[in-house]
């Protein structure tokens, strides 16, 4: 897989989380992407996924680790 592949990190059903991880990650520099983002009507039925270059996957895991609060249920992708 190239560099340049988006690959998943992260999956949850809530959209608005999902915002915030993004902003949060491209606050650091990531490039992140949300996949069906547009379905916010939907919020807790279709999951969510965001997607973040191959190179920066292993920061972005991290990222997401360091600051999730424990007992979360949402499935790294």
């Amino acid at each position: 897989m190239s560099e340049d592949s988006l690959v998943p990190i992260y999956k949850t059903r809530n959209i608005g989380k999902a915002e915030v991880i993004r902003a949060s990650l491209e606050g650091e520099g990531i490039r992140c992407e949300i996949e069906n983002e547009h379905q916010a009507g939907f919020t807790g039925v279709t999951n969510v996924r965001l997607f973040v270059l191959e190179k920066d996957k292993d920061a972005a895991v991290e990222f997401i680790d360091m600051h999730s609060e424990g007992g979360e249920t949402d499935d790294p992708a």
